[in-house]
């Protein structure tokens, strides 16, 4: 199975979806080792940077786009293809005629202003909700917000954790896209350089920025301006995490610097679709407008509002984006399931003994021994009653037959799962659906839990497989057994 990814970017529009994509393909990698990257007449140092990310690359000629989505619809696209679209004009129709040429297909968005026909519709700005998704197709999933955030490995808090200190404010970040399309680098640095609280500036501009020479030359003037060009993501994280505040566009390259360490964030948009992102980042308390970068960096507060910014951060972005990723992309992959979900009644109680009792459910139990009727009849009775357990049956749509049943013990946070299928429905793929499908319903019924967990045998394949499909991953453990524990991240 492919991934394919299709953006454009250049000096003009700026870079900012090319970068998405990049950290997007980087964190499914382990699922989809060959990755396509679709891109319209792409110059030689970009092809150079997707290929040095392990990107095959596919340029595109310039054509109306309906022509392009027929072309790649009718020659280049497989039906087992997963096909990720970010752009603006990736419109209802672009979507629609790729869609029936693929497995599934995923749309990057800021704008929810138009129909969708995407199976996966991701937005990273907080606070987008299914209200302003009404026009996507019905049964695409949305996530939004920064708990869906592609962003590369590098910009993880987790690697900066253990620092003796914190940033300085003084020492500013600027980076307002790689590209800089209005050129507003220059004027930024001159008002920090004018500034007593800013000791040292950074500024970081990409390989497709045009104003390069002149701005180099201006910089040779400024003994407290340091330039940077075309930093790899490493480099980049680590400048980040020397900078106590940053100045930033309202895209991508904010949310890495809040991922990688954060500080004093100052939020300057260039381009309408920022909007949302600027809109969350300030309301949510995680930046402040650039315009108070005066009152703050000349401020003896500034210091006391970057920790304050930098904790408020770090917990937005706890660095689970990545898994949570790949959790969606993996259940994406699976079918509708051929059943619903309903609550466990009292009527139930025989046919859940007789499932629990059933020999291939009792070999594969960490306790083989049968249940006794009246131990069963008391446990099931307590649990209809606790408003801490979760039992659902799987209901076949064709039949009306009990499939079978999965279960959740909530304890705070964290919820804890089993299941089991009839033995009439075994074989035929249906666990992975009843772990998503029940998962799904729990989350939406407990909104406090932010993991699910699954404990299996090791020997156990086809459950294993079951939890590996449904996308659920494997929990490392410093002490194995023959137990293995599966999770799924939810949103904190």
């Amino acid at each position: 199975m492919r991934l394919l990814l299709r953006a454009d970017g250049n000096a003009r529009i700026g870079l900012g979806h090319m970068m998405r994509l990049l950290a997007l393909a980087e964190i499914l990698r382990p699922d989809f080792p060959e990755q396509v990257f679709l891109i319209r007449e792409p110059d030689v140092a970009l092809v150079a940077q997707l290929t040095a990310a392990g990107l095959a690359v596919q340029a595109l000629p310039a054509r109306p786009l309906p022509e392009e989505a027929a072309d790649l619809a009718a020659w280049l696209l497989r039906p087992d293809d997963v096909l990720v679209l970010d752009g603006y004009d990736f419109r209802y129709d672009y979507q629609n005629t790729v869609r029936g040429a693929v497995h599934r297909l995923v749309y990057l968005d800021d704008l929810h202003a138009y129909p969708l026909a995407a199976d996966l519709v991701l937005n990273p700005a907080g606070e987008s909700t299914a209200a302003d998704y009404e026009l996507r197709q019905p049964g695409a999933r949305l996530l939004s917000g920064p708990a869906f955030a592609p962003l590369r490995a590098d910009f993880q808090h987790e690697s900066a954790v253990g620092d003796a200190t914190e940033p300085d404010p003084s020492t500013v970040f600027v980076c307002l896209g790689g590209a800089d399309p209005t050129h507003q680098t220059r004027r930024v640095v001159a008002e920090l350089l004018a500034l007593p609280g800013a000791r040292q500036v950074h500024a970081v501009l990409g390989g497709a920025y045009q104003g390069w020479e002149a701005l180099h030359a201006w910089a040779t003037d400024q003994p407290n301006l340091t330039l940077h060009r075309h930093l790899a993501a490493p480099e980049l994280a680590t400048l980040m995490r020397q900078c106590g505040a940053a100045v930033c566009s309202a895209s991508t390259v904010s949310y890495e610097y809040c991922a990688a360490g954060g500080g004093l964030l100052l939020l300057l948009p260039t381009a309408a679709n920022q909007y949302d992102l600027d809109h969350y980042l300030r309301g949510a308390g995680l930046a402040r407008p650039f315009m108070a970068a005066a009152n703050i960096l000349t401020s003896s507060e500034a210091g006391r509002i970057a920790a304050e910014m930098r904790v408020a951060q770090r917990r937005v972005f706890d660095g689970q984006a990545p898994a949570r990723l790949r959790q969606e992309l993996r259940a994406l992959l699976l079918p509708l399931p051929p059943f619903a979900l309903r609550p466990a009644t009292s009527t139930d109680s025989a046919q859940l003994l007789a499932w629990t009792n059933e020999p291939a459910v009792r070999r594969f139990s960490f306790n083989t021994e049968p249940v006794a009727e009246d131990d069963h009849e008391r446990w099931f009775a307590a649990r209809l009653t606790d408003e801490n357990a979760l039992l659902l049956l799987a209901q076949d749509a064709a039949t009306g037959h009990s499939a079978g049943l999965i279960r959740f013990a909530v304890e705070g946070e964290t919820a804890t799962l089993s299941y089991l299928l009839d033995a009439n429905f075994r074989g035929r793929g249906l666990a992975p659906l009843l772990l998503l499908a029940g998962t799904r319903q729990l989350l939406a019924q407990f909104a406090q839990v932010r993991r699910v967990l699954g404990h299996v045998q090791a020997a156990n394949a086809a459950s294993v497989h079951a939890f590996e499909r449904a996308g659920f991953q494997l929990r490392p453990t410093a002490n194995p057994t023959d137990s293995l524990t599966f999770a799924w991240l939810g949103v904190g």
